[in-house]
């Protein structure tokens, strides 16, 4: 198992920029609107009008201005690539960020990305297709984001979401941006309309009775205190143990530790980026694993493996991560 850690750990890396959900992103920011001499964005009574030029800061402080509402997309996260095929007509957008946005493992619109060229974070690429905005996360190395802002091409940084509700205000601030508002309006309230679908189901359960929940993966990681899961997981009724426990983070547990914790369920991932892990061997390990078999999860069969395109979204799909886990965990609430 110590073997198998080694070798996938560079992948791992990538596939978390990939997504958009490296560790120590920081929280959303809602986009500010600059200067009396540029009008602002402005929206009608339903919120369908957006005025341009509009001029915005990004979450690291970038002033930003959009002459005109913008007709050549690129995204470079997959968390864009699905905001975007849901915001704008396809053919706004010129490219999406790479082929793992037709990874049914991990990408929401695999499908719709096959017909779309890939930049695979290539410069020349990028620059090639003159866009008039880019979108890009925080995260992101600054030289290649300098590279572009050289070039005159408009890009557009956004702060990765460790919760809904700034998964929500990402939503907003991509819709306003392409000029679509009531769009973006029309995801939040989709988004809604789920979390209040589980809220419904699981409200009944007392807090004495609630479930506690470990998400754990195959280099000894879990997920605390201001994660993205630890939000799903109180919204899913659930007792995140890592958080429970002062984690916080995407800290490495000991096995020792798990046994400490003793959650009722432990929640792995079912996707692996370079195909060459299959993620399945993890659940059998911690099954067949002596040290563990006092732990609850385990010994009650309650480990699950969730799609990792809802648990670990940072996009509308976000919302579909807490119906999982309400489901896996609860699953006679939902019969």
């Amino acid at each position: 198992m110590r073997q198998r850690i080694g070798k996938s750990l560079a992948w791992l890396v990538v596939a978390m920029m990939m997504l958009g959900i490296l560790a120590g992103c920081g929280s959303s920011s809602t986009a500010s609107t600059e200067g009396a001499k540029t009008p602002t964005a402005q929206t009608g009574a339903k919120g369908e009008n957006v005025q341009y030029p509009l001029t915005v800061k990004d979450f690291s402080g970038n002033e930003l201005t959009l002459a005109q509402k913008p007709e050549r997309i690129v995204s470079l996260t997959l968390g864009t690539d699905e905001m975007l095929l849901s915001l704008v007509e396809h053919s706004r957008i010129q490219a999406l960020s790479g082929k793992i946005a037709e990874d049914e493992g991990i990408s929401n619109v695999a499908t719709e990305a096959k017909t779309f060229r890939k930049v695979e974070n290539n410069i020349e690429t990028i620059i090639s297709l003159k866009p008039d905005l880019v979108f890009a996360a925080s995260w992101m190395k600054k030289e290649q984001i300098q590279q572009l802002l050289d070039a005159k091409i408009p890009v557009y940084l956004y702060g990765t979401a460790t919760n809904l509700d700034e998964q929500k205000k990402v939503i907003q601030e991509v819709a306003r941006l392409v000029g679509e508002p009531t769009k973006g309006q029309t995801m939040v309230a989709e988004m809604d309309k789920t979390l209040q679908r589980v809220a419904d189901k699981v409200k009944g359960i007392k807090a004495e009775t609630k479930l506690t929940v470990l998400d754990y993966n195959s280099f000894g990681s879990t997920k605390g205190k201001g994660t993205g899961f630890d939000d799903m997981a109180q919204r899913a009724g659930l007792i995140n143990v890592a958080a429970q426990a002062g984690l916080t983070g995407y800290p490495k547990i000991s096995k020792e530790k798990i046994v400490e914790l003793n959650p009722d369920v432990i929640i792995l991932p079912s996707w692996s980026y370079d195909k060459k892990q299959n993620p399945a061997n993890l659940a059998e390990d911690l099954k067949k694993d002596q040290s563990l078999a006092t732990v609850k999860a385990i010994k009650n069969h309650r480990v699950y493996m969730l799609p990792d395109k809802h648990v670990i979204s940072v996009s509308q799909y976000m919302a579909l991560g807490v119906e999982d886990l309400a489901k896996a965990a609860y699953p006679d609430l939902f019969k």
